[in-house]
């Protein structure tokens, strides 16, 4: 096997590495409930998009959408054996929980690879913006596909709560904080992953030197 098969093969390898790994990150968090922060039966914080988020722009993107696969099957699974909020029966439709979870690892892949066409974006910067948009994309997704695919029961869950007649934007607009606050933490965290990267690369390539 020449050299440039064998990169190719061990590139291969290291995504398909990545992958799982993130993967098992997702089912982990998912069967702990740690990837879960409820506030009410309606607003709730998850950091399960994180490791979406980085494996769609570590490992690229069909790493990414199998990653967000996970995420949504997990989310089905969880909401089918133990619902806890108002909205949770609503995931049992894989559209409304599998698809924009899938859609995440699409959309955090295209935003990094279009922020590194930037001529000198650090990646930590790139990674930072990332996370943000793809984290509050995600949650416009979801939202948008539950009204799309599941209407009439995410009406009646909201009427349910004194929400009656709430649209689309007035959901995200309840929101709004746990919303920010999901994009903060994914900001934070993919940043600290690449800062710990390029900090991690520049000791290497000091000791190769030596």
């Amino acid at each position: 096997m020449n050299n440039n098969s064998t990169s190719v093969a061990l590139t291969r390898n290291r995504k398909l590495a990545l992958a799982g790994a993130f993967s098992a990150l997702i089912i982990v968090l998912s069967l702990t409930n740690l990837g879960f922060i409820s506030f009410s039966p309606v607003v709730s914080i998850t950091i399960l998009q994180i490791p979406v988020i980085l494996c769609a722009t570590m490992a690229g993107l069909p790493a990414g959408l199998f990653a967000g696969f996970v995420m949504g099957m997990m989310s089905l699974i969880k909401a089918a054996m133990s619902p806890s909020g108002i909205l949770d029966p609503l995931f049992v439709n894989p559209m409304c929980s599998v698809l924009p979870r899938m859609l995440l690892g699409l959309v955090a892949w295209g935003l990094w690879r279009v922020l590194n066409l930037i001529p000198r974006m650090p990646k930590t910067l790139s990674a930072a913006v990332t996370g943000f948009v793809a984290t509050f994309a995600h949650t416009l997704m979801v939202y948008g596909c539950i009204f799309i695919f599941d209407g009439a029961d995410m009406r009646a869950a909201l009427d349910s709560i004194g929400m009656t007649g709430a649209g689309y934007f007035a959901v995200v607009g309840a929101g709004i904080v746990s919303e920010m606050v999901e994009a903060a933490s994914s900001l934070i965290v993919c940043a600290a992953v690449y800062a710990g990267l390029f900090i991690a690369s520049n000791k290497k390539s000091k000791l190769s030197q030596e």
